[in-house]
C-alpha cells in the first residue's frame, strides 16, 4: 500500500484545497465539538447543493430548456 491519496498523485501540492482564509476557518472548526462540526458540514452541503442547482437551472434557462 502506498498510503497516498489519488488527489496527492493527480494534483500539485496546492492545486486542490481551500484558500488560506477557508483553511483557517476549517482549522478552527476542526477544534469544535463533533455536534457543531456536523452542523457546519450540513450547512456547507446545503450551500453547495443550492449553488449547483441554481447554476444548472440558470444554464437550462439560458439554453431555452425551461420557461
Amino acid at each position: 500500500m502506498l498510503h497516498v491519496s489519488l488527489d496527492g498523485l493527480v494534483f500539485d501540492e496546492h492545486e486542490r484545497g481551500p484558500s488560506d482564509d477557508l483553511a483557517l476557518q476549517f482549522e478552527a472548526v476542526s477544534g469544535m465539538p463533533e455536534e457543531e462540526c456536523q452542523i457546519i458540514k450540513a450547512l456547507l452541503d446545503r450551500m453547495i447543493l443550492s449553488t449547483r442547482l441554481n447554476r444548472l437551472l440558470n444554464a437550462a434557462k439560458a439554453g431555452g430548456n425551461l420557461p
